[in-house]
């Protein structure tokens, strides 16, 4: 199995290093969007099919419609508001409001940020990030003319303290007077999953036969349930997306898709016996469109 998902890997990384363009640039953390020498005012809405986190979902799914606000100064401060209002028949509501305040920099090869994003889940939430109340990110990327490689390394605050380490390669293509983006990019994940264990047995009311309260469930603790890996540092996931943009003046318009394969599913005990985790892989998609002023 590590043989093909090396394989799996490279071949991704052969298709997009054999694509012809001139430019590259990461999707993480804002450096999608083009540096700017003037400060701006960002208001968006996005529509996100199912909530993903480092290739887990809950077995319910979580598609949200998120408003947001976000003031950019040209010195690469910035500071952003969001909330994801849960769109599923029958449980709709605000799930999660977050506040993210940041520093970019942008070179002419590499750009560079660090970002503090603060979570506030409905308590009725069942995605699995939602024991997380924190989020710490640092990341780094490089322009290789031919393709750009990133990586960063955040913590992730719950009960616990999760340590995350991610990298990724993309390529942008231009279009249309450069108005039209198209990014495909594969990235890979590790880290611990302390938060992760707070979700099985604070969110969860199926441990190990289908996890997720989903409609209908309940918020309460199962007694004794606990994560054997939630303190091994391991890898997560490996994910591949397309990421679209088109700007019209101070609109632009958007979409992703993203494919997600998680890697070494958790062992889970509990009073009812010891469980492996069931991983399958997933995808999901994001459209929306942000108004620049």
């Amino acid at each position: 199995m590590k043989l093909l998902n090396i394989i799996f890997l490279l071949t991704f990384l052969n298709v997009f290093l054999c694509l012809h363009e001139i430019n590259a640039q990461s999707k993480k953390s804002h450096i999608q969007d083009s540096t700017s020498d003037k400060s701006e005012l960002r208001i968006g809405i996005l529509y996100t099919s199912d909530y993903y986190f480092m290739g887990r979902s809950d077995s319910a799914k979580a598609p949200y419609l998120s408003p947001s606000l976000g003031y950019y100064h040209k010195s690469g401060l910035s500071i952003r508001s969001a909330l994801s209002y849960l769109t599923t028949s029958g449980e709709g509501r605000v799930d999660l409001y977050t506040f993210t305040g940041g520093y970019d920099y942008y070179g002419s090869k590499f750009a560079a940020g660090i970002s503090i994003s603060q979570y506030f889940f409905n308590d009725l939430s069942y995605v699995v990030q939602a024991e997380m109340s924190t989020f710490v990110n640092v990341h780094g990327g490089y322009d290789f003319s031919a393709f750009m490689i990133f990586a960063d390394v955040s913590l992730g605050f719950s009960e616990g303290t999760d340590v995350f380490m991610g990298a990724e390669i993309n390529r942008t293509f231009y279009a249309i007077r450069n108005k039209l983006r198209i990014t495909p990019a594969v990235y890979i994940n590790a880290g611990s999953q302390k938060y992760y264990n707070e979700y099985y047995t604070m969110r969860n009311e199926q441990t190990g036969a289908g996890k997720g309260k989903g409609k209908g469930g309940t918020s309460q603790p199962i007694q004794n349930s606990q994560i054997l890996e939630s303190e091994k540092f391991q890898i997560l996931d490996y994910e591949a997306d397309v990421q679209v943009s088109y700007k019209m003046g101070k609109i632009r318009l958007f979409a992703a898709t993203t494919w997600t394969f998680p890697k070494n599913p958790s062992t889970i005990v509990t009073d009812q016996g010891t469980y492996e985790e069931e991983l399958k892989n997933g995808f999901y998609w994001n459209s929306g469109l942000r108004l620049t002023f």
